[in-house]
């Protein structure tokens, strides 16, 4: 039987989905790549301002991903440990 558009649509749904986890999970991945502990004082304050609106714009961000899952009733928690 020919998938009909609804099914389509549905898979293009899931595709995306999956994709944005995944685009989460690749900047979590860049996230954990970044070190400021070794900057000299001076290369930090040399770049404090644009480190500090990345950094806001980041925790704008994740805190509307947050948001938008606890609007919908679920709580956003830490993976426990293995």
């Amino acid at each position: 039987m020919p998938a009909g558009p609804r099914d389509t649509l549905d898979r293009l749904r899931t595709r995306d989905r999956i994709e944005s986890i995944a685009r989460l999970r690749v900047a979590a991945r860049a996230l954990g790549d970044v070190d400021v502990s070794g900057w000299d004082e001076a290369t930090l304050k040399d770049h404090l301002e644009e480190l500090s609106k990345v950094l806001c714009a980041l925790d704008s961000e994740l805190t509307r991903v947050a948001d938008a899952v606890r609007a919908k009733g679920f709580r956003v928690t830490e993976p426990r440990a293995a």
